[in-house]
């Protein structure tokens, strides 16, 4: 396996992407058909002779591990390309946040009862980020929608 540390700085992002696909550990084994493999081959160059890889200097602690397979030894991740996959981590973050609060709601629930539910499910605790930090980021997105959408309205009524 061909081993790869992404930074991630934010924690909660960290804890997230190590529960969903990193069964609690820092460590992601990726196949070609997960996601985040997939993710990972995208951000990949190909190499089709033996060089020097450039590095850069990472943090074990605030890292995640991206194992990848042999098949790929010819391919790395350049250390521009990091940030990028961290920026990506993120996003994922977020969108699988918000599919949650939205699935929650309609099933009943309150957002509170919905951002502890993510928050638990997770691993994610009070000391990686504010529950109210994640509140405010679903009642943002709520406030989105409902603009997006009454300008859609008042444009098929125009």
């Amino acid at each position: 396996m061909i081993k790869t540390c992404v930074p991630v700085r934010d924690r909660h992002v960290r804890q997230f992407i190590c529960a969903r696909f990193g069964n609690n550990t820092t460590t992601v084994e990726l196949s070609r058909k997960s996601m985040l493999g997939v993710l990972a081959e995208l951000s990949c160059e190909k190499v089709g002779y033996r060089h020097v890889i450039p590095s850069c200097a990472v943090d074990q602690a605030t890292s995640v591990i991206l194992m990848y397979p042999d098949s790929l030894k010819n391919h790395f991740i350049h250390p521009n390309k990091l940030q990028l996959l961290e920026k990506m981590f993120s996003y994922m973050f977020s969108q699988m946040f918000l599919e949650a609060c939205e699935v929650s709601l309609m099933l009943g629930m309150s957002d509170y009862d919905a951002v502890n539910l993510f928050m638990d499910r997770y691993g994610i605790t009070e000391d990686m980020v504010a529950s109210d930090t994640l509140r405010k980021k679903w009642r943002d997105h709520q406030r989105y929608m409902k603009r997006k959408v009454t300008n859609m309205l008042q444009q098929s009524l125009n």
